[in-house]
């Protein structure tokens, strides 16, 4: 059997070898940090998490079945921690914070550029506004968008980490999109 990299790292963690797991997290590190924050939402409960993850990845490594990718095996235990945190929390959706910039005062701002009669927000302050709407939408449909388009998944790569049926993941991610784009019309935005 021919060993990627990652299962190359596995095969030497298992052996006794630290080091190679201390680099496999370091390729991990950021993309399991980043799920898990825009997931959960707050720092602090991100990084406990994403050590909670390694931890846990690092106990049962030894029943790592070879034959499949490591990064499909490790965003199913990744999902499965985060899902159960936001069980035990109750964390629902929840409303933006009060701190926070609403997006209709975000098109009203100086930063707004008129043209063709559309208002048009910079790339970066577009991307950040879409993000907080995904921050808002259900927990089932957030979590399809990250694993979709932060972390670049298929669509078989996300059923094997959320044992949903392909057809289920298609038909919550189109919902997602179409509460997404009323959100955007609401606040006066092409979709």
């Amino acid at each position: 059997m021919i060993l990627d990299e990652d299962q190359a790292l596995i095969r030497k963690t298992l052996q006794g070898d630290k080091k190679a797991f201390e680099e496999l997290m370091r390729k991990y590190e950021k993309r399991i940090f980043s799920f898990v924050i825009r997931m959960v939402r707050n720092e602090e409960v991100a990084i406990d998490l994403t050590q909670d993850f390694f931890i846990k990845v690092f106990n049962v490594l030894d029943k790592y079945n070879f034959e499949y990718k490591f990064s499909t095996w490790a965003y199913r235990i990744c999902y499965n921690l985060v899902i159960d945190h936001i069980r035990k929390s109750q964390a629902l959706v929840s409303s933006l914070d009060d701190d926070s910039v609403s997006s209709r005062e975000m098109l009203s701002s100086e930063n707004v550029v008129s043209h063709d009669g559309f208002k048009n927000l910079s790339r970066e302050e577009t991307s950040a506004y879409i993000w907080k709407l995904v921050e808002n939408i259900a927990p089932k449909y957030r979590e399809l968008i990250l694993l979709r388009y932060i972390q670049e998944l298929k669509y078989e790569e996300i059923a094997e980490i959320t044992a949903l049926p392909v057809g289920t993941i298609k038909n919550r991610i189109f919902k997602a999109k179409e509460i997404l784009k009323r959100e955007m019309e609401k606040d006066g935005l092409p979709a």
